[in-house]
């Protein structure tokens, strides 16, 4: 049995299945792209207006192309996506960054720099990405503008890079748009080499039941150049979503297939990874509450919908609603986080360091979850009982009234039990006496050493000269 069982079943996996290809066919998915409605209408969809509605045989036919796994080759590290392995992603898009002692403030330049450095030598995120910069200044040219975050993530991150896209948002126009994303795409090809799937980019869908043109034009680039996609909803029950939370899965569901067969169309080979960040709605405050229980069961059923459908996934992640690193962080980035490990996520987007509603990160946070994650990884593994693991001629040897403690910790000590780095295991009168130190206090001195711990990637010549044209000068030589 999955895991996932245990919270939604197969039959239920299959209802919602069955009402999705009800909401395909039946409803439909509005695509506000003339190419795909051609190509759509040229594969005997039925098409009025923007509206598509998409047969189970269509749907049937593309599933038949779906691959559970598929490589991201990279010069700092090959992804192996769909293998188990589970790759997590640093907190992308938030605008504020909250400050111990200082409340939430807008991130600097310098905040997002940090950010980078504090993923980068993290243990629990596998790949590299960077937010963009939220100022930019008349020394800064337009290609440093907007291809700046790739090119300093290719050239500092010791890890393979997943996610570094253009900055599209200063670009004012569809095509110059789409321009800038092929260009990105090519300038990940000549730092690496070579042509071929170098990272996975988001295509978000735009809640109820459509694909507007730009995340479409994503599809149809990402499929053409054989790079990866992770196809992915973020619906609010009652306001982009129905009430409840089969309905707004079946929704989420018919959005993603429905990206997934116009991707197949263009491409049969293309590789898709699905995605769904749907949460619940505070109708008190309209708000889309992440740090929710039915966060995690939206992760159970994109996990059964993955399963069912022979695709790796990507959900889950450090998710919280917090404003800062208090009992209520905890609280919900433990839940999420060991939901998301215990669903077996292939790739997790806001790994550490995540509140207030994918706003907001707080790099004291960020190692606290990092200590999380260990913790939930501990309790995914559970108890071996391998023959050896009961250590009875130990037990014979010691007897009743006898004593283990003797010379070194032994390796089986050390295999069975975690030690945290951060959480505090002193009893009272230790810990008064070292000076009755906080968790967030002493993280935010681990905070310090760990950004002095940075080291960028050694790269070769040839590949600096092609990326330093899009890196500031002032963050040439070093960040």
């Amino acid at each position: 049995m999955k895991n996932y069982e245990n919270y939604i079943s197969k039959s239920e996996i299959e209802k919602i299945h069955e009402y999705t290809l009800r909401i395909l066919s039946e409803i439909g998915i509005k695509f506000e792209h003339e190419g795909a409605l051609t190509l759509f209408k040229k594969h005997g969809a039925r098409v009025e207006n923007e509206t598509v509605f998409i047969p189970e045989s269509l749907l049937n036919e593309v599933l038949k192309y779906a691959k559970k796994q598929f490589t991201i080759k990279s010069c700092k590290g090959n992804l192996e996506i769909g293998s188990g392995q589970q790759y997590g992603v640093p907190i992308l898009g938030n605008v504020y960054r909250h400050h111990n002692h200082g409340g939430i403030k807008k991130m600097t330049n310098q905040d997002v720099i940090d950010q980078f450095k504090l993923s980068d030598t993290s243990d629990i995120t596998k790949v590299s990405t960077m937010n963009y910069f939220l100022s930019y200044d008349d020394s800064y040219s337009e290609n440093q503008k907007v291809f700046g975050n790739v090119a300093m993530v290719l050239k500092y991150s010791q890890k393979p890079m997943l996610m570094s896209a253009p900055n599209t948002f200063i670009i004012d126009s569809k095509e110059k748009g789409s321009e800038a994303y092929r260009k990105s795409l090519e300038l990940v090809n000549r730092f690496e080499g070579t042509e071929g799937t170098h990272s996975a980019y988001v295509v978000n869908t735009l809640s109820p039941l459509t694909l507007d043109h730009d995340p479409i034009e994503r599809i149809f680039i990402l499929a053409e150049t054989q790079q990866a996609m992770i196809i992915t909803p973020c619906a609010m029950p009652l306001m982009t979503a129905p009430p409840s939370l089969a309905s707004m899965i079946a929704m989420t569901n018919a959005e993603i297939l429905a990206g997934y067969t116009l991707a197949k169309l263009v491409n049969p080979d293309a590789n898709i990874v699905y995605g769904n960040t749907s949460a619940a709605t505070d109708m008190r405050t309209i708000q889309l509450a992440i740090g929710s229980p039915e966060c995690s069961l939206v992760i159970y059923a994109v996990a059964g919908l993955a399963d069912l459908y022979g695709l790796p996934f990507r959900t889950g992640g450090s998710l919280s609603d917090a404003k800062e690193l208090d009992v209520q962080a905890g609280a919900e980035s433990m839940m999420n986080i060991l939901t998301t490990r215990n669903a077996g996520a292939d790739i997790v987007f806001h790994t550490c360091g995540c509140m207030g509603s994918f706003n907001v990160s707080d790099f004291e946070k960020f190692l606290v979850d990092e200590e999380i994650h260990h913790m939930a990884c501990r309790m995914t593994e559970g108890i071996n009982c391998n023959d050896e693991n009961f250590c009875f001629d130990l037990l014979k040897k010691t007897g009743p009234r006898g004593v283990f403690l003797k010379g070194r910790t032994p390796k089986m000590y050390r295999e069975e039990v975690y030690l945290p780095k951060y959480f505090n295991k002193d009893d009272p009168n230790q810990w008064q006496n070292k000076g009755s130190i906080s968790v967030n206090d002493r993280v935010e001195d681990e905070v310090k050493k760990r950004l002095e711990s940075f080291v960028p990637a050694d790269i070769t010549k040839e590949q600096a000269e092609i990326l330093n044209p899009y890196i500031h000068e002032k963050y040439r030589d070093m960040l």
